[in-house]
């Protein structure tokens, strides 16, 4: 699997072992790391997120006592991410805890990805466009176990990118990692065509430099998201968040 987004996101206040955990859990909130799925080496993940040996074993210490990860001693151990049934215990303590900050998560998303949108609209380069054509042709042609999220992850990097805006990216990059999306395997198939069409949408009225498509359509995109959040919800029993 391509853990091409590690590199996309900084490390956020707090202890260097919090932010850690942190990092690491937005990877397997967003799908960009998925069930059973490795870990690189530890030394690789210390050095990229420019924290010790040590300080990385406290975070993912942490994330498996909470069910995140499972970790296995010896040559051949390494820490992967826990099966699709633990994570989806996971997933429900989450949005048990979480689900009344939903409305503001998705508020501010529609904010910063409408401006994203409109940027890159604005600034893209013939480059970075085919950057999000690529994108958008993997997730097309690669039908598989949590790509609707995967793609996602990679299409909106590919946004933010080319808005030429930093900062955005990183409030982007933080709203991320306080959103735990389904990881049910029927409700992602039946939404991801319906997604597909969103992304479509977005890149062809970037491709257009068509500002106010480009920023309409993102919002739209979000609020899709949403809607499968609550049928998420809806169909764990939780019931809608409170408002």
């Amino acid at each position: 699997m391509d853990h091409h987004g590690f590199d996309d996101m900084s490390l956020t206040p707090g202890t260097a072992s919090e932010s850690a955990e942190r990092y690491v859990r937005a990877l397997i909130f967003w799908g960009e790391l998925g069930p059973d799925d490795r870990l690189p080496p530890a030394t690789e993940l210390a050095a990229r997120l420019g924290i010790s040996r040590v300080t990385l074993r406290i975070a993912l210490r942490s994330l498996e006592s909470t069910g995140y990860l499972v970790t296995t001693r010896g040559a051949h151990g390494g820490s992967r991410v826990s099966d699709l049934q633990t994570l989806q215990k996971c997933w429900v303590q989450w949005m048990t805890e979480h689900r009344d900050e939903l409305d503001d998560v998705f508020e501010f998303r529609v904010t910063i990805e409408r401006r994203l949108a409109e940027l890159a609209a604005e600034r893209r380069t013939p480059a970075e466009l085919r950057d999000m054509e690529l994108a958008l042709a993997e997730e097309r042609d690669n039908r598989r176990r949590a790509s609707l999220f995967q793609a996602d992850a990679s299409i909106h990097r590919s946004i933010a990118t080319a808005a030429h805006s930093p900062r955005l990216a990183l409030a982007m990059n933080a709203v991320r990692a306080d959103l735990f999306l389904p990881v049910d395997q029927e409700l992602l198939d039946s939404t991801e065509d319906e997604v597909f069409s969103g992304h479509v949408e977005i890149v062809t009225a970037i491709r257009d430099r068509d500002l106010p498509r480009a920023a309409a359509t993102a919002e739209s995109h979000v609020l899709r998201v949403r809607q499968l959040m609550t049928r998420a919800l809806d169909a764990s029993g939780l019931g809608a968040p409170h408002t």
